[in-house]
C-alpha cells in the first residue's frame, strides 16, 4: 500500500472522527452530564490527533511526494524500499 493511499485513508478517518465529534457535541448540548462531556472530550482528542497528522503531511507535501516517488522507483528497480526518508512513514 502506498503512502498516498494511506494519506487518503487518513483523510477519510479524519472525516469520520469529525462526524463522531459532531455527534458527541450534539448529544452534550441535548443533555449536559459528566458522561456526555467525557465522551465529547475523547472524540475531540481523536479528531485533534487525526488533524495533526494531516497538518504534518500538508506542511511537508513536497517531501512526501518526493519520498513516495523515490520509494516507487526503488521498488520498481530493486524491489526494496528506501531506508532514508525525509518524512516519517505513514505505515504503522
Amino acid at each position: 500500500m502506498s503512502e498516498l493511499t494511506l494519506i487518503a485513508e487518513n483523510i477519510l478517518d479524519t472525516m469520520h472522527a469529525l462526524e463522531e465529534a459532531h455527534t458527541a457535541s450534539n448529544q452534550l448540548l441535548d443533555e449536559v452530564n459528566p458522561e456526555k462531556f467525557d465522551e465529547f472530550k475523547v472524540r475531540m482528542a481523536e479528531l485533534q490527533d487525526h488533524l495533526s497528522k494531516l497538518k504534518m503531511v500538508l506542511d511537508n507535501e513536497k517531501a512526501y511526494a518526493m519520498d513516495e516517488l523515490i520509494d516507487a522507483l526503488g521498488h520498481a528497480y530493486s524491489n526494496h524500499e528506501i531506508k532514508y526518508r525525509r518524512t516519517p512513514r505513514m505505515r504503522t
